[in-house]
């Protein structure tokens, strides 16, 4: 068994596993980099392998990280399976529609510039063509924990990851032995989703490392922050602005948000979910309650929901989301991208960052050389389309919401994993690192810590 790192390997983005084995050339995930030109750049390097020889892609989840050059792959001759789950399947199409329409915007925009330079600039990544293309090409599984036969010496095996709606673990059962692969492993005790499947013993395993250097804070810490920057900011007349990832941080926001109207505990306030993916993504949720825990399953059974309830708005236009911050204040925004990277949450920080009343709430990983990476550091101004923005807004930083498992439910799931050989991936170099020891010093497992390009024979 080969494996070649063609993403994810010492940082969080890009994850793309080349396998090869048994006469089978398979991918685990064909993510985007993000976080910074020098690692976005990467998406336009040629993969290192021929697009034309992959015989499938093995999907963990519907994250632009794990999803966001599949369109390129297609473009380039890729003409397989791309196997997930069925809510996988139809989220990452949503996505990567968005990333497509974010992609032709940007390189519009940039051509723009350049030809005022007498340049050309780099055409977009791909477009809707690429994407409708690659969209032919997804092949939802039955379920979890149902062998998928690939070839007559490998199949393989979904399992719940308890990160996003339909996430999966990914276990490779071949003639040279058992392949796992976490894929992101979600955190414990989160609103609507399960927790992780407990993995079966591995000889192999490739495992997420996104917060293998800490541990999160709990639940109810978590919604005591949460609460505070309500109360700080709402009776102020302040904006709360909680930048969140469409897909699933986005939805258990709402679900947290709900449960303290529901109890009396919101103040008087309008709620804003202002990102016509994160709209998307939350039908999509709706209609797949089985993949619910059984706390999310009652939730969602009433008429008055996490996904609708009375001060709750969505705002699909472009023209309504700019109707937030000429109108009243004292809401609660919540828009995408997560990390600030764009969408209509950068609008938004632009119109708030400078007030001392407003606040910005953030609920998910910021990574290095993303703007909200910046402002989680302190930064005293940011620049905003071209303006430097002052921040003197209240700032808050929680992973209790993470979707990520941290590093107290990393450790037992390698235990129980129990693998013969450890390969460590989607992590930052510190984490990674910090990791790494403790795994030895707990585990008395030696971890490899997986390099971009690197291939291992195992």
């Amino acid at each position: 068994m080969k494996i070649t790192f063609c993403g994810a390997a010492q940082t969080v983005t890009g994850s793309c596993h080349l396998v090869e084995v048994d006469g089978l050339r398979l991918l685990l995930d064909c993510g985007l980099f993000q976080g910074g030109r020098q690692r976005e750049d990467r998406n336009r390097e040629p993969f290192p392998f021929d697009p034309q020889s992959i015989d499938a892609v093995l999907l963990s989840h519907a994250h632009l990280d794990h999803t966001g050059r599949l369109p390129l792959l297609a473009r380039e001759g890729f003409s397989g399976r791309i196997l997930c789950t069925a809510p996988t399947a139809e989220i990452a199409k949503l996505m990567l529609a968005d990333s497509a329409h974010l992609q032709v915007e940007e390189a519009s925009y940039r051509a723009r510039k350049a030809r005022r330079r007498g340049e050309v600039a780099d055409p977009p990544l791909y477009d809707m063509a690429d994407v409708m293309q690659c969209a032919e090409r997804f092949h939802p599984i039955i379920g979890y924990d149902q062998p998928i036969k690939l070839n007559d010496r490998v199949s393989c095996v979904f399992r719940d990851a308890g990160h996003i709606l339909g996430s999966a673990s990914i276990e490779l059962r071949t003639s040279n032995g058992n392949l796992l692969f976490s894929g992101d492993l979600g955190n414990r005790h989160q609103p609507i989703v399960r927790d992780p499947s407990p993995p079966p013993t591995a000889d192999v395993l490739l495992v997420e490392s996104t917060y293998g250097n800490r541990t999160h804070r709990t639940m109810p810490d978590t919604i005591a922050e949460f609460r505070e920057a309500i109360e700080t900011v709402i009776p102020n007349n302040g904006n709360l602005l909680i930048p969140s990832f469409s897909l699933e941080r986005a939805q258990e926001v709402l679900y947290e948000l709900f449960r303290l109207w529901q109890s009396g505990e919101l103040p008087r306030c309008r709620i804003f979910l202002d990102s016509p993916l994160a709209i998307s993504t939350t039908r999509v949720f709706a209609r797949y309650p089985d993949f619910f825990d059984a706390e999310g399953q009652e939730v969602f059974s009433a008429d008055s929901n996490p996904f609708s309830f009375t001060p709750l708005r969505y705002t699909q236009a472009t023209e309504d989301s700019k109707q937030i911050n000429r109108t009243s204040r004292g809401n609660i925004i919540i828009a995408g991208s997560g990390m600030c990277t764009g969408g209509r949450i950068i609008h938004h920080l632009r119109h708030n960052l400078w007030h001392k009343e407003s606040g910005v709430l953030f609920v998910g990983y910021q990574a290095v050389g993303t703007l909200g990476r910046r402002i989680v550091d302190g930064a005293k101004t940011v620049r905003i389309f071209g303006e430097e923005i002052a921040v003197t807004a209240h700032i808050w930083t929680t992973n209790g919401f993470s979707s990520h498992a941290d590093q107290p439910i990393l450790l037992n799931w390698i235990r129980q994993a129990d693998p013969k050989q450890l390969m460590l991936v989607h992590g930052e170099e510190e984490a990674l690192r910090t990791f790494a020891d403790r795994i030895h010093e707990e585990l008395s497992l030696d971890a490899h810590i997986a390099l971009w390009k690197e291939t291992l024979h195992v």
